[in-house]
């Protein structure tokens, strides 16, 4: 995407929307006043799997490593020390929330951004076969941020409420849809119809940010710029050798065609003797 987009600036924080996801408590104030800020202990969070850099959005920006490490949970069929993964998924949504606080998004897009990772990073863990019999299931990243067991209803009740004002929380709204299209389902795993409703949710989220952002580019990049102005030809080298191998080629031919006319010439020879000798 071509579209440059820069972080909104501190507003009023919309209080009927931090009310639905509760005020940080002085615990979560003081982690985070803790967590590393240099852009070198920043880098640390997921050294393995660099993704920083490649969006525009600061909110998507800032959980690209998340994003990768949901990818990755899903394809492991066995996790042998789940307390660590959660204790490393923890901080890393520590420092990101720092980060995120320092780019001076409002309190109710920080809320609401905290709320709606843990609740990925839950729903991933707990959809995996290994996930939902462990420790995490009995202290979630939810419980533990937000003091809450479920957030799989609100998710949606925030994002529908946040589309009412979708120009001021376009950020957090593409972030959400991110999380939508990386399979977050709160709600709707348990209903019968619940994958066709989600997919309704991420088609008319898709619409709004699409009318936010504009018309989509009909070319990525120009091919034709990138083209040199110049006719440019390929040099043919021939091989050191290939001189002799054409002499060689020519006295072979000339040997042939004067063996062959010798030979012909001296069965001509021949027959005459012959004819004179049997006279």
């Amino acid at each position: 995407m071509t579209d440059s987009i820069t972080a909104p600036q501190t507003d009023t924080p919309d209080p009927s929307l931090k009310h639905m996801l509760h005020q940080a408590t002085d615990e979560d104030s003081t982690e985070l006043a803790a967590a590393p800020q240099t852009q070198q202990e920043l880098e640390k969070a997921d050294p393995q799997f660099q993704l920083r850099g490649l969006a525009y959005n600061p909110l998507a920006d800032a959980a690209m490593p998340l994003f990768g490490l949901v990818i990755r949970l899903r394809s492991l069929d066995q996790c042998n020390d789940v307390p660590a993964l959660y204790r490393s998924v923890h901080n890393q949504i520590t420092i990101i929330l720092e980060e995120v606080r320092q780019s001076d998004y409002d309190d109710a897009t920080r809320l609401a951004y905290s709320y709606s990772l843990g609740l990925l990073m839950d729903e991933t863990v707990m959809a995996t076969p290994w996930g939902k019999h462990s420790t995490w299931s009995g202290c979630s990243l939810l419980s533990d941020i937000h003091k809450e067991t479920w957030g799989g209803e609100k998710f949606f009740t925030v994002l529908s409420r946040l589309q009412m004002d979708a120009a001021k929380y376009q950020h957090l709204l593409e972030f959400m849809y991110l999380c939508l299209c990386m399979g977050l389902k709160g709600k709707y795993a348990l209903q019968p119809n619940g994958e066709a409703e989600r997919q309704k949710i991420i088609t008319k989220l898709h619409r709004i940010l699409r009318d936010l952002r504009g018309p989509a580019p009909e070319r990525l990049t120009d091919p034709l710029n990138n083209v040199a102005p110049r006719h440019y030809r390929v040099n043919q080298q021939w091989p050191w050798w290939t001189p002799w191998a054409a002499v060689t080629a020519v006295l072979m031919i000339a040997y042939t065609v004067y063996a062959v006319r010798l030979n012909t010439i001296t069965q001509e020879v021949l027959r005459a003797l012959d004819g004179i000798l049997t006279l």
